[in-house]
């Protein structure tokens, strides 16, 4: 093969990956949007696993065209969108007392499942404090009790930043566990419930 029928190829290449890279921004960030309605869906109280079922299946979609291209797959709009759906799907699970998704179910990195899961932390303390205000103290210790849980299994990652870059998040787990046991402590005292 000579130099430019070798170029030629380069150039059909890379046109080729700038086409699956914009099909991808813009399927990523639908994602994102989906999980989002979701996550205000779960919030308000809603139905919303079809909300959540249509996001999955559009994250499948996502990810079944472009897994063959890990340039694309492993790029940091896609990621962002494997760590949102991480999210809702995790909170989604904890909300519902079912099983939590693993990664490989959900065709995403280890990587954006931990930020997923991390993320999902603060979710859990708006859903735990609404609980609080609506009076539904043994919900309320319930969820608390879940966020006790996730929160030990963020600390556990001890890895590389270059790895897993959650060292941030890890602090910012620590200081809502803080908050929220002073706040469902202080409730369950005004209720002269015993903790």
């Amino acid at each position: 093969m000579n130099l430019k029928d070798i170029v030629a190829s380069v150039n059909e290449r890379m046109d080729s990956l700038e086409t699956v890279r914009e099909r991808s921004i813009a399927a990523s960030r639908s994602v994102i949007r989906m999980t989002k309605k979701a996550i205000h869906a779960i919030h308000a109280g809603e139905e919303h696993e079809k909300i959540l079922n249509d996001t999955v299946s559009e994250y499948n979609f996502l990810y079944d065209s472009i897994c063959k291209e890990p340039e694309i797959l492993f790029s940091g709009t896609v990621a962002d969108a494997m760590m949102e759906l991480s999210e809702v799907c995790i909170l989604s699970s904890i909300v519902l007392d079912k099983d939590v998704p693993s990664y490989v179910s959900l065709n995403v990195t280890p990587q954006s499942w931990a930020m997923g899961l991390a993320d999902c932390l603060g979710e859990l303390r708006r859903i735990m404090l609404t609980r609080l205000i609506d009076k539904d103290i043994k919900g309320a210790k319930k969820i608390f009790d879940r966020m006790e849980e996730v929160c030990d299994f963020i600390l556990s990652f001890d890895v590389p930043e270059a790895i897993l870059p959650i060292r941030r998040k890890q602090d910012v787990a620590r200081s809502v566990m803080e908050r929220t046991r002073t706040d469902i402590t202080n409730a369950l005292l005004m209720c002269n419930v015993k903790y």
